[in-house]
């Protein structure tokens, strides 16, 4: 006997409708507002046109969510909607014919389509977008007889597709009555000028995150400049691979002085990422000069610093509320370790997040940053990945960050005696170093994520092996001296002709009965530095990881292990 529950009335009326499209385009005036959205989403996905035409000249609600429809660009549809945009009646008060003032375009998460309408009016209003602050609109973007389009753009060196071609002509057409508004703007594009007309049709103050994703000389970041100080509602900017150019060395500073000075009219800047930047080697205290307002993020990665960089970001008042900070591939080996220290104490309160991944540190300036590292009582997440540190220091920071309770990811390179005199991995030794480390973290908290990691590929790695091996023990199989067990049998693995890399040696949460129930979050909380790795990089390697003390599990894999539950996941890839 079928389960399934009959169709409604309304459900009914609603199939009946779209049966006769003319008689659901005369309807619609007497149709409840209830019956709009699921209306909509039977008419886009039968591409009836007219009907969706009609609806949206009497679409009852401030918003239509389009973007959240469409999983990929549908020229024909946007055409529908852009038309019933441009028949609307003239809005009249108290009237809901004419209640919709901004198409949403972008491809947002949320059942939108299926809320009720209590529902419906909060999903589709425009408030801020996701964990941002809400934007402060200018006066012509206020006015109520203007239709915001809202979209997160791409702009590449080809030219824009079917889809974004046929929207900003129409934006263009209607400039006056129709304002562009983009929250997410990604650039790869070589050259300002390729794109600059899709920047002049943007409402540059409804930005809010720019990702700046291709290499530029000076004189094209110079140019960007000019649209970059407009942006006044920017709160996340990211350049990538800034270089510099042949130009005289007056011309780079002119490009330099007019592009850092832009900065002084981006008063809700809170996240500045930096990578790959040349210019900015005895440079960073005319960056930090020109910022209007206290950072939560600062990422500084792949670049040169001196001492006097650092020495002023160690002093710049704007980042002592700094909560996530990064650091990686910036060669500190040759610079003091005081200004480091000093930077450390200073946003100790409020960080939460520090990668130096790669950063070349030795012993001595370990041990100098270890105090001011033991007052970041907030911390939850760092990474010392890349730096090479001897067995007695590795024992030293883990005493000092026992205290750190709030730790869940901590990413640490494996001690120097785990490699041989030729450099190589010796692997029982590494498991064993390992696990004292563990050890003596376990002695002063039980530790929630932890990743210890080589610096150099495993010796026996072959693609051709067979992808995974994997060896599992249920709780109730485990027995007492299982840890044993499991490092004897990583100590063997190494004899095995067809065990890959890298090796990891896991624990697991007591209510989680398989690796990819392991939490989420851990994934998406890796450092930047581990996150934006280029693919190049990912050699594959040894590892050993920690996430609880209840169960554990061997696993071999040749998935390269940069996190600890982004490794588990791809082992069931």
């Amino acid at each position: 006997m079928s389960t399934k529950s009959p169709p409604t009335l309304m459900d009914l009326a609603q199939k009946s409708l779209l049966q006769k499209e003319t008689l659901a385009i005369l309807a619609l005036e007497q149709l409840p507002r209830q019956m709009f959205p699921p209306l909509f989403v039977d008419a886009f996905t039968a591409r009836l046109k007219d009907t969706l035409k009609a609806l949206v000249r009497a679409w009852p609600f401030d918003t239509l969510p389009l973007g959240a429809l469409m999983k990929e660009p549908q020229l024909e549809i946007l055409k529908a909607v852009l038309d019933g945009l441009d028949t609307r009646p003239t809005r009249r008060s108290g009237s809901r014919m004419c209640k919709l003032q901004t198409l949403d375009l972008r491809i947002i998460h949320g059942d939108f389509w299926s809320a009720c309408v209590r529902g419906m009016d909060y999903a589709c209003s425009p408030g801020p977008l996701g964990r941002m602050q809400p934007v402060q609109h200018g006066p012509r973007l206020r006015a109520r007889s203007a239709v915001r389009v809202i979209a997160n753009l791409c702009l590449t060196e080809i030219m824009p597709n079917e889809f974004l071609a046929h929207l900003l002509q129409w934006v263009k057409r209607r400039r006056h009555t129709v304002h562009l508004c983009c929250n997410k703007l990604k650039i790869e594009a070589t050259f300002v000028y390729s794109i600059h007309r899709v920047l002049d049709a943007l409402e540059l103050g409804c930005i809010q995150e720019v990702n700046v994703r291709s290499p530029w000389h000076l004189s094209t970041l110079a140019r960007f400049a000019f649209y970059l100080g407009r942006m006044s509602n920017l709160q996340k900017l990211c350049l990538s691979h800034i270089c510099v150019s042949d130009s005289s060395s007056e011309e780079q500073e002119e490009y330099i002085s007019h592009f850092i000075s832009q900065f002084l009219k981006l008063h809700r800047l809170r996240r500045l990422h930096m990578r790959g930047v040349s210019f900015l080697q005895d440079r960073l205290d005319r960056v930090l000069r020109c910022l209007s307002a206290p950072l939560e993020a600062l990422s500084i990665t792949n670049c040169v610093l001196s001492e006097v960089d650092l020495l002023h970001l160690s002093q710049c008042p704007f980042i002592f509320e700094l909560r996530h900070l990064y650091l990686s591939r910036v060669p500190l080996t040759s610079l003091r370790p005081e200004s480091l220290r000093v930077l450390l104490e200073n946003v100790a309160a409020t960080l939460k997040t520090l990668d130096l991944l790669d950063c070349e540190i030795t012993d001595s300036q370990l041990s100098a940053l270890l105090p001011a590292l033991s007052r970041c009582s907030q911390l939850t997440t760092f990474c010392f990945y890349g730096n090479r540190f001897s067995m007695e220091m590795m024992a030293g920071l883990m005493r000092h960050t026992g205290n750190l309770s709030n730790l869940r990811q901590e990413h640490y390179p494996a001690p120097l005696e785990s490699y041989n005199a030729q450099g190589t991995v010796q692997r029982a030794r590494f498991i064993q170093l390992c696990q004292d480390l563990l050890g003596i973290l376990r002695e002063i908290r039980e530790p929630q994520g932890v990743v210890f990691r080589t610096l150099l590929p495993c010796r026996n790695w072959d693609p051709r092996l067979q992808p995974r091996r994997q060896l599992s023990l249920a709780p109730a199989l485990r027995p007492p001296c299982l840890s044993l067990l499991l490092l004897t049998f990583a100590a063997l693995a190494a004899s095995w002709g067809q065990v890959v890399p890298g090796l990891c040696l896991t624990s697991r949460f007591p209510s989680s009965g398989a690796l990819e129930h392991l939490p989420r979050e851990s994934h998406r909380q890796q450092p930047e530095g581990l996150r934006n790795r280029p693919r190049g990089t990912n050699k594959p390697g040894l590892s050993v990881s920690d996430t609880s003390s209840k169960q554990l599990s061997l696993t071999t894999s040749p998935v390269p292990i940069f996190h600890s539950a982004g490794f588990l996941h791809g082992t069931h890839a």
